[in-house]
Parts: structure tokens; sequence; C-alpha cells
């Protein structure tokens, strides 16, 4: 990529080369900084980026299920 003095000069057509030069460009880097975390958490010895796991309120906007009946007490006391 050569730097240019005033990208005011540029054309439309080099304008959209520009760009999409440099997002290829950003893409290679975010793999490249991906791969250096990867590569530092193995040496640090830790385990990586924790699993995604669901949060759980899918389940909450559900009905429950109907349950069984009310819990018996402990019945009557006796002396």
């Amino acid at each position: 990529m050569s730097p240019s003095a005033d990208s005011d000069d540029l054309s439309a057509a080099a304008l959209k080369a520009l760009v999409l030069e440099l997002l290829a460009e950003i893409s290679v880097l975010k793999q490249v900084v991906a791969e250096q975390r990867a590569e530092i958490a193995r040496l640090k010895g830790l385990k990586g980026p924790p699993p995604i796991k669901p949060s759980g309120m899918e389940q909450a906007s559900e009905p429950k299920p109907p349950s069984g009946g009310k819990r018996r007490g402990r019945g009557r006391q006796r002396r």
C-alpha cells in the first residue's frame, strides 16, 4: 500500500480499491491477533477462552410444567 499525499485527489474507483485493500489487511491482522492470543494462553498454561453457554433466559420465558401437587406437611404432632 502506497501512502497518498492527499486522498481528495483519488478517483472513486481508486478509493474503493484502497478501502477493499485495507479491509483485507484488517481481517488478516485480526486473524494474527487471535492466533497470538491463543499462543499466549497456551504458553501461560491457561485454558483459553471460555465456552459460550446459553444464558437461560429462553427457558425463563416458557411456562413451567405443572407440578405433581402440594407438598405434604409433617402431619399431626403427638405428645
